[in-house]
């Protein structure tokens, strides 16, 4: 019988989910999978979905960036040698590699070293920097390693020893080592908007920098994404943000790639260059770099990624393959002994975190046999291999417990420690092991929930048979490439028939089953479940968890369900991983249990400029003419757009130096001081900053025309005495009494009148926005109060309409492919209720579009006839000035 496991499905915030599909055009299910993979914007999405190579962040934002560059270029110029110092495992030999080729492509004289892991362990080693310094090394750069390294720089730098320049990106001590420069991006005070690269990638951001320095061309820096994908993917770093965006390009540089050492790393693996993925890349390549780290010589990994000659690097390869091959053999031995060492003590096994030890076992596997244990017992598992009286020892986690954390709570225990959330290795005397163990599971058993423990399948979403398509499995698609942090999804169906089900393969170990719900029916294929068919069989219904696929056999294209759990209806289903909290934020955010709702009441007017909206308003009363549906318009009254107030301090404001990534920025500003005022000039912008930063551990709520006016106290209660961020359009401050700490531009303000309540408050104004929002303001305005050539357009649209039938999205679509890049709804509007001042057309609402009667006369019409028009450029025209004075 199968180990039953508990399901869970992720929570979404339903606002959350809303504003992805209205703005991004999703469906459902993919709004909810982006939501599951810790997007929080739809900036996020869009650069989840399409992010390019161009997205990728200025290396020159990473703190110390600028003097890591300056000291090896003065090293480059005046022919100093430099030493590159790395790590044995995939992560560590790549970044190796990639620094090596950048600094001999820009003329250096370049050596590189790589410790041994059983000889010297992991990091900077006082005998290694003194051996460089007799060398005639000048300058050590290290990659991977060296950011705990503290009384190794200081050591060095008493001994007259090489400058040291260190990129790494493993959580950082409390104090960093004195070095020339220290380049991280998890540096507590470093701005780097992205905090999740692998050490290869920090030493592709290097390169990249590097090659701006030296005026080499823009993309010279893509030349590396080969090693830079190799080594992200190896390393089990989240697969999102910039990690994505290197493995998405570096996948085809991969297949592509002419580099000798990997073409003949790919033959030894048995890969075909048209099929790797990153599944290929993690169970193929890495571990054939990895062993020479283990059990041999790492610098044979380098040697093959650096070699220029192809016979060198089949032979190099042929040899780490049989060194993976020998690296098997051990991890059988040592997986072996520890279940064994755990069967016979049932003491060890009792606790939540399982530390074992041998003088058996040989270091450069008690890591990747930690994690066989981990997948087996569900634990964090650390494995120490004993020599002597000092061990060297390795840990892999489980999802909710972070294993560098509770390490370091332990530390006084151990002679050295680095590593992350999911992965450590330390150093520990042998006498201290039964000590160790104790702390550590003392702190388990204080610090984190039971629930942790409990081995679960985490599904993305419920959803019928019916919903099952090409087009979701399109949709689905568009999230690979899959790994860490972005798993492959999954998703489950309730009660849905079994119609039938056998087994099949070699031995029948997997089972292929036909579906059936409603009038829906789809194959199903559940490899190794076999043993769930005497339960299942009997049932009339079953709940399966699955990931949709097409299937194509002989020509024919069909669904097919590759089931990853199965078993009979009406067993619990749980909210939520216990590792993400559910949406535990919304409790701390007064209104956010609304939040939907109250865009929803703003109907297509949600997601426009609240400016935009104002002035719809404002059309209305230019002109009795000028009719928009519904009642939207009227969670506006009172909002007027206005250029009377004086623009001489918000000018001087805006002159400030901005934070270069907005979202970040927000974070950083809002996190630093909770009591912030965020001003937007969207409805849906304030629901979704708020999200954002309350998903980021800093509580928001939010305040725009669609809340409720009995929200409006206890939200403001909340700002003023509870220490959370208020998020607010420009236009919903007016009558407010706010006091914050310090105000937030987010959004650009589209006249001086939105920036009066908030100069009046006194306190500090910092901007965010820059060029490109000012760009898309200039689109919004064009869509608002289009001119002679879009309404010439639009009037074509209109004449050529059936019987006077105006759909108003149809319409709307043909005007964004004639280039009014914004239209929508209000820009529809307003070209009517122009058309019908001068007298050229009739028209009424009717259903959820417009009817329209074409008037006899024909003779051409000045524009400025229209109220409507003369009201829409005279306020585009002001704001265009009032822009033209920024300086963003």
């Amino acid at each position: 019988m199968r180990k039953r496991r508990v399901w869970r499905i992720r929570p979404a915030d339903p606002a959350l989910l809303y504003i992805l599909q209205h703005e991004l055009g999703v469906s459902p299910v993919l709004a909810r999978l982006l939501a599951n993979r810790g997007v929080s914007t739809v900036e996020e999405a869009r650069l989840f979905l399409e992010g390019g190579l161009e997205e990728m962040h200025d290396p020159y934002l990473m703190a110390d960036m600028d003097k890591a560059v300056r000291r090896i270029r003065k090293a480059l110029e005046n022919g100093e040698k430099i030493l590159v110092y790395g790590d044995y495992d995939a992560d560590g030999t790549t970044a190796t590699a990639l620094l090596v080729k950048v600094l001999k492509g820009l003329g250096g004289r370049v050596g590189y070293y790589v410790p041994n892991r059983m000889e010297e362990g992991y990091g900077l080693h006082p005998e290694a920097l003194a051996r460089a310094g007799r060398e005639g090394y000048g300058l050590v750069v290290t990659v991977d390693c060296g950011v705990n390294a503290l009384e190794e720089v200081a050591r060095n730098r008493a001994e007259n020893g090489p400058d040291i320049v260190i990129t790494d990106h493993h959580e950082p001590p409390g104090e960093l080592p004195r070095s020339v420069a220290v380049v991280n991006p998890k540096r507590a005070d470093c701005p780097y908007p992205f905090k999740e690269l692998a050490g290869v990638g920090v030493a592709l951001k290097l390169a990249h920098a590097l090659l701006i320095r030296h005026g080499r061309e823009a993309g010279a820096w893509t030349r590396y994404l080969d090693l830079a994908c190799l080594g992200t993917v190896a390393d089990i770093v989240p697969l999102t943000g910039e990690n994505r965006i290197i493995v998405k390009h570096g996948l085809p540089a991969l297949v592509n790639t002419g580099n000798p050492g990997i073409k003949s790393l790919m033959e030894v693996s048995g890969i075909r260059p048209d099929r790797l993925e990153t599944r290929e890349v993690a169970f193929a390549l890495a571990p054939r770099l990895n062993a020479a780290g283990r059990i041999g010589d790492p610098g044979r990994a380098v040697d093959l990624l650096l070699t220029g000659d192809s016979g060198e690097a089949a032979e190099l390869a042929a040899a780490l393959h049989r060194g993976n091959q020998e690296r098997q053999r051990i991890e059988s031995l040592v997986l072996a002994e520890a279940m064994g060492m755990l069967d016979a003590d049932p003491e060890l096994l009792a606790g939540r975190v399982l530390v074992l030890a041998s003088p058996r076992w040989h270091p450069g596997v008690v890591g990747i046999v930690a994690s066989r244990l981990v997948e087996r017992y569900y634990r964090p598992a650390l494995l120490i291999a004993l020599d002597g009286d000092e061990g060297k020892g390795s840990g892999r986690s489980i999802p909710g417990f972070h294993l560098y954390e509770a390490v370091s709570r332990c530390g006084e225990l151990l002679s050295r420690f680095g590593g992350h959330a999911q992965a450590v290795g330390f150093s520990i005397s042998a006498d201290r092991v039964d000590v160790f163990r104790r702390a550590i599971n003392e702190y388990a058993d204080r610090h984190i929930d039971g629930e942790t423990f409990v081995p679960g399948m985490d599904l993305d979403a419920a959803v019928s048979l019916r919903e099952i398509t090409e087009g979701l499995v399109e949709e689905i698609n568009m999230l690979a490439p899959f790994g860490h942090c972005n798993p492959e999804p999954v998703l489950a169906c309730r009660e849905v028939a079994l119609i039938s089900c056998r087994e099949i393969g070699r031995n029948g170990g997997h089972l292929k089953m036909v579906l059936k719900e409603n009038s829906a029916v789809i194959d199903g294929i559940a490899f190794k479940l076999a043993s769930s068919i005497g339960e299942i069989a009997a049932a009339s219904e079953v709940d399966l968890a699955f990931s949709p696929s097409v299937n194509q056999w002989r020509g024919r294209r069909s669904l097919q369900l590759e089931v990853k759990d199965i078993r009979p209806a009406g067993g619990e289903w749980q909210t939520g991983p216990p590792d993400d909290g559910g949406l535990d934020y919304l409790k701390e955010i007064p209104g956010s249990g609304e939040s939907e709702e109250s865009l929803k009441r703003l109907g297509p007017l949600a997601f426009l400029p609240e400016f935009v909206s104002a002035a719809l308003h404002r059309y209305r009363e230019s002109s009795p003419h000028f009719m928009f549906p519904g009642r939207y318009l009227e969670f506006f009254t009172g909002r007027k757009p206005s250029w009377k107030s004086q623009t001489a301090g918000p000018l001087r404001m805006l002159k400030e130096r901005r934070i270069p990534c907005r979202w970040s920025g927000l974070r950083f500003l809002a996190g630093r001081d909770p009591g912030s005022l965020v001003l937007v000039n969207s409805p849906g912008r304030a629901v979704e900053a708020a999200i954002f930063l309350s998903r980021s551990g800093v509580p928001a709520g939010f305040l725009h025309p669609g809340v409720v006016p009995e929200r409006i106290p206890g939200l403001l209660e909340g700002f003023h005495t509870g220490g959370i961020a208020l998020v607010c359009t420009y236009m919903s401050l007016r009558g407010l009494e706010v006091k914050p700490r310090r105000i937030i531009l987010f959004d650009p303000p589209y006249s001086p009148g939105e920036l009066g309540p908030a100069m009046a408050a006194g306190a500090e104004c910092r901007p965010l926005f820059g060029e490109d929002d000012l760009r898309a303001g200039l689109e919004y305005l064009e869509s608002l109060a289009p001119g002679r050539r879009r309404l010439a357009d639009l009037y074509k649209l209109i004449r050529a309409s059936r019987a006077g039938n105006i759909d108003p999205d149809r319409t709307v679509e043909s005007m964004r492919r004639l280039g009014l890049a914004r239209a929508g709804l209000h820009t529809l509007a307003f070209g009517l209720s122009v058309f019908a001042d001068l007298d050229l057309i009739e028209y009424r609402l009717e259903g959820n579009g417009y009817r329209v009667k074409h008037t006899a006369g024909h003779e051409k019409r000045d524009l400025m006839d229209s109220a409507v028009f003369r009201a829409g450029q005279e306020m585009a025209a002001l704001t265009e000035k009032w822009w033209r004075g920024f300086d963003v």
